[in-house]
């Protein structure tokens, strides 16, 4: 019986090794290695089409989606709220790339189903050419408790905005890459929807919709040529309400970012992207399946002082 024991032991010590071998190796050739070979799909991303249509495109990380994807050779839909802000970034990318067609469309995501009959109208002539969907809109509620949340419609906005647009623009764009075979789809999700986001209980359900969504849309549609990947950032130095908008090694750039969003695609249909929140994921999806009690305790401890330091920074 010891000796079975003893076995089963050793067993599951060298199974545990393995696997953690293999998230090793994993981790290294889909952040580094692959992308140094060429086996992600930035060598033939114009192959699924000469358009990139980018939700929330005038800030953070889809203004630099959209200035990526133009120094690539994309032609690219600005989509976003502000009419000031959109021209300011049409002519930014216009002036950087030459021979960059740019399209801005002034929408607000958080009206609901009002705004897509324009957007459809807007962008009916270039359903065939429209290879690459970024689905990054999106927005927050305070960090606090749900029932303190001021205004009841705010929860009919942050749904429209994160949810409802990724919904209704993949449906809207979806049967002309399946028609010609071929299409890139972008989502962007978050960490705070892969596990416990207390205080940002909203927020955090929006966003593990996102990453659902987008696991089961991949499935759907990978016998179609079209590929689509769920995106899980940690803290990004954005202009989001709550971030102060500075960059460190844990919270990259918009342009870090999207450069290593970039670099993992068509490796993984779910990834975090950077390095620091892949590993960041990985070891609180381990420790929430093992202790999730334990995670649960923490998050409420770490979203609280970065609520703290977010009072701060406002106040200042």
């Amino acid at each position: 019986m010891v000796f079975c024991v003893e076995v089963f032991g050793w067993g599951m010590m060298m199974l545990m090794g393995a696997k953690l071998l293999f998230n090793f190796c994993n981790f290294f050739y889909t952040t580094y290695l692959a992308a140094a070979l060429g086996h992600n799909l930035v060598p033939k991303i114009k192959h699924y089409g000469s358009w990139a249509v980018v939700t929330g495109a005038t800030d953070g990380i889809g203004k630099a989606f959209a200035q990526q994807l133009a120094a690539m050779g994309l032609n690219i839909v600005l989509v976003s709220r502000s009419p000031a802000k959109l021209q300011h970034v049409s002519e930014e990318i216009s002036r950087q790339h030459r021979g960059i067609q740019v399209k801005t469309v002034a929408v607000d995501f958080t009206d609901g189903n009002t705004i897509y009959p324009k957007l459809k109208t807007e962008l009916a002539h270039l359903f065939g050419q429209i290879g690459i969907l970024v689905n990054n809109v999106g927005t927050k509620l305070p960090t606090c408790p749900i029932a303190d949340v001021p205004a009841g419609e705010q929860f009919n906005e942050i749904i429209n905005c994160n949810v409802m647009s990724m919904v209704r623009l993949t449906n809207m764009l979806l049967p002309a890459m399946r028609k010609k075979k071929r299409g890139l789809i972008i989502n962007i999700g978050s960490l705070s929807g892969t596990g416990f986001s207390p205080m940002r209980t909203t927020y955090g359900a929006t966003k593990a919709f996102v990453d659902k969504f987008s696991c089961d849309l991949a499935a759907e549609c990978r016998s179609e040529g079209i590929v689509v990947q769920s995106i899980l950032p940690g803290y990004v130095a954005t202009k989001l309400p709550g971030l102060s908008g500075k960059s460190s090694f844990d919270v990259p750039t918009t342009k870090a970012y999207v450069e290593a969003v970039l670099r993992s695609l068509g490796l993984e249909t779910r990834t975090a992207a950077y390095w620091f929140h892949k590993i960041l994921l990985y070891w609180t999806e381990l420790l929430y399946f093992f202790v999730p009690s334990l995670v649960q305790k923490l998050t409420v401890s770490f979203i609280g002082r970065k609520a703290q330091m977010a009072n701060v920074n406002t106040q200042e």
